[in-house]
């Protein structure tokens, strides 16, 4: 006789029921201590199937759910935790729309939130971990949800490390998660934290300042620099869960958030090092008024305009106008544009936004434009500046940002 399965249906705060488990009762208790700030309870039986659903299969576990449409096999309750969380994650942004889920580490500082946006390999999860071991609350390693007021808002799971840890990570910090280790498997593994470590499903705290991360094997101590408040919308902007949303929507959500909110690139070798040298800079120097003591710096990236191969001909005499679907979107020194509404947005550096300006208040020809930036850029040959208009001026009209002026 074939035995009868065992079906449980789980619901979360700020999403009701989202979850079932098929044979997979073992699992409950992994999925709770890797989230213990976002409890699992115990549900009525739905009469349609929860969207994530997870069987217990030979080989591990069955998953599927909205992103896994052809399910998943995962081999350990570790990463089949892992994988249910994050459509958890997904669950609630869907849930609230009104809510922009980004990907970043947060710590609460001072009553505040800094927050790093994911950065490849720069070491998110691994930086998170170490502010807690250095005292900080966590708010997330790895989403993060803002409200309209400029909040962030805990999701309550817990850090995830990729396993073993590097041998060259300082002592204090190996000791700190080997004291902390939850659940885990041979890829990664989640620290188990109190209340006290770990902001819980739901708690709230303002943003602070965006601390964007580069870890550098070469440098003997952490180093710090101011950076364009640009640096970090663009960077957020690269990393929001909002895939339904156009660009020019979400820019418009996320522009009155960080118009005021410092930015700061940390350079660092070793995590925990770098969370307790910042820590004493926040003490001694005031971190999130300003205080601190940093050179001003602008990392030069090149500008989105440039990504493309498109040149206009050296002897192109048209004359040309910022397109009229076109938007842009100041911040501080630095500016972003839109071609037409659902397009992308583009950064535009000291020179591209020299030329908008200029295309803004009178339509004018590559020469046109050549001879009044001659005047500025002293010491630059002609033929170099005339190069460059041609390269600028032959992505702005790919890109549908200006046109030319009909005669």
């Amino acid at each position: 006789m074939a035995s009868t399965s065992i079906t449980d249906d789980y619901a979360l705060e700020n999403i009701g029921p989202c979850l079932r488990l098929v044979d997979a009762e073992n699992l409950l208790p992994v999925i709770q201590q890797a989230m213990p700030g976002w409890q699992l309870t115990p549900c009525e039986p739905q009469q349609h199937a929860p969207a994530i659903c997870v069987w217990q299969h030979p080989n591990g576990y069955w998953q599927e759910a909205p992103a896994l449409p052809g399910g998943m096999l995962l081999d350990t309750p570790a990463g089949t935790a892992c994988s249910v969380i994050a459509d958890l994650a997904g669950a609630y942004l869907r849930h609230h729309p009104e809510h922009i889920g980004i990907h970043c580490g947060a710590v609460e500082v001072n009553q505040q939130l800094v927050i790093f946006p994911d950065s490849h390999r720069a070491g998110k999860s691994t930086l998170t971990a170490a502010f807690a071991a250095a005292g900080y609350r966590v708010f997330g390693d790895d989403v993060l949800t803002l409200n309209s007021y400029g909040e962030g808002i805990a999701l309550g799971v817990a850090p995830r490390l990729r396993l073993p840890l590097p041998e060259t990570l300082a002592s204090e910090f190996h000791q700190f998660v080997a004291t902390h280790l939850g659940p885990h498997d041979n890829r990664y593994g989640y620290l188990a934290l109190n209340e006290q470590q770990l902001a819980s499903h739901g708690v709230r705290c303002p943003l602070g300042a965006i601390l964007l991360i580069e870890r550098d094997e070469s440098i003997s101590e952490p180093q710090l620099v101011r950076l364009q408040p640009g640096d970090g919308l663009w960077q957020l902007l690269q990393q929001n869960f909002a895939e339904h949303e156009s660009d020019k929507t979400l820019i418009e959500r996320f522009l009155p958030l960080l118009k005021d909110l410092p930015c700061f690139l940390m350079r660092y070798r070793d995590a925990y090092e770098a969370a307790t040298w910042l820590a004493t800079e926040i003490d001694n120097d005031g971190f999130l008024g300003g205080a601190v003591a940093t050179n001003m710096c602008r990392r030069q990236t090149a500008p989105e305009a440039f990504k493309q191969s498109h040149v206009l001909a050296p002897n192109d005499t048209r004359r040309w106008q910022i397109s009229p679907v076109a938007h842009e979107f100041p911040l501080g020194e630095e500016l972003f544009v839109i071609a037409k509404e659902g397009g992308e947005i583009h950064r535009l550096n000291v020179t591209s936004r020299a030329v908008w300006a200029l295309l803004q208040h009178e339509a004018l020809c590559q020469d046109d434009i050549v001879d009044t930036l001659m005047v500025f850029f002293v010491g630059a040959s002609r033929q170099s500046i005339k190069r460059d208009i041609c390269h600028l001026l032959g992505q702005l009209v790919s890109l549908g940002l200006v046109q030319p002026v009909a005669d």
